[in-house]
């Protein structure tokens, strides 16, 4: 089977990703695939960076808005959907180009990670009886126990991915690094992989303007507004950074001020962690941006190294 030419613009948080994408597709005629584990749900708008209603109309973006905030979205979810969206896109004679910081969800569609094992709600209420909401660090460290090397790919903060690993062993009696090793991860893509990065001091003055941006726009009525809509707090989209912190913010654990001050630090600790990921890709290429840095050029010079199997 022929693959599919596929251009894949990643980074961290804050870094320039969509504007260059969209750039990059304006300029050989393209559209995109967001890679955000955030944007795939609906209501979650402003923490999740989603572009704008004119930015929707100016390039077709895909994989924004395909759930409702209580079901269930896996990297597995993402490699089905994504794929149908590539072939669709390539079918039409349009570029393919994949944005977003969600690198394991690049990894899974680039490898062909499957769905994998069910939902097991039972095992799930367990975990959830024996370690409570709250910290997260012995739940981690039975992950670290019956699976390191999931453990070493997943944030100890992160109590849904940790869950979900354990929910994966306990259910199947695998492991779901295991699993992800026995599937078949030949690519279906012709891809090529570039980074994006900023100097750290530079990348950390964006996030902050991007977080008092997000408070300008809205984020607190946001989720508030979604809270009213009759979705429980302890949903997953409700864990990320932006929309826990205003959690606590609304419930009155913390002030507004406190609350951005969590959430710049909690996204700059998150870049931290894209960065460290990025790293781990054998394949990727790096561009390095200034403060200067126009998406437009950035473009061209990413159209320069692609070759013409590509375009």
């Amino acid at each position: 089977m022929k693959k599919i030419p596929l251009i894949i613009i990643a980074g961290a948080t804050a870094v320039g990703k969509s504007d260059v994408a969209l750039a990059l597709a304006k300029e050989i005629d393209g559209e995109i695939i967001s890679a955000d584990s955030l944007q795939v749900y609906r209501y979650f708008d402003i923490g999740s960076a989603k572009p704008s209603p004119d930015t929707l109309a100016e390039v077709t973006h895909h994989l924004i808005n395909v759930v409702d905030p209580g079901e269930p979205f896996t990297a597995g979810h993402f490699n089905e959907l994504a794929y149908e969206a590539a072939v669709d896109i390539h079918s039409r004679g349009k570029r393919v180009i994949i944005c977003g910081g969600t690198g394991l969800y690049i990894k899974a569609l680039i490898q062909n990670f499957a769905c994998g094992t069910p939902a097991d709600l039972e095992v799930r209420e367990r975990l959830r009886d024996e370690f409570p909401e709250g910290d997260t660090s012995a739940i981690y460290e039975r992950l670290k126990e019956v699976d390191p090397k999931s453990a070493e790919g997943i944030h100890p903060g992160d109590r849904y991915r940790i869950e979900r690993a354990l929910e994966v062993y306990y259910s199947s009696g695998e492991r779901l690094s295991d699993i992800h090793s026995k599937q078949d991860h030949e690519s279906r893509f012709d891809y090529r992989y570039f980074i994006l990065n900023r100097d750290r001091e530079l990348l950390y003055k964006r996030i902050g303007e991007r977080v008092m941006a997000m408070i300008e726009a809205g984020l607190r009525e946001e989720t508030q507004k979604i809270l009213d809509m009759g979705y429980a707090e302890t949903l997953k989209p409700f864990q990320t950074i932006g929309y826990a912190e205003m959690l606590s913010h609304i419930k009155g654990e913390i002030d507004l001020e406190e609350a951005i001050e969590l959430i710049a630090r909690n996204t700059r600790r998150f870049a931290k962690r894209q960065l460290i990921w990025f790293r781990g890709v054998d394949e990727g290429e790096w561009v390095e941006l200034s403060e200067n840095s126009k998406a437009e050029q950035v473009t061209l010079d990413i159209k320069g190294l692609l070759g013409a199997s590509l375009l």
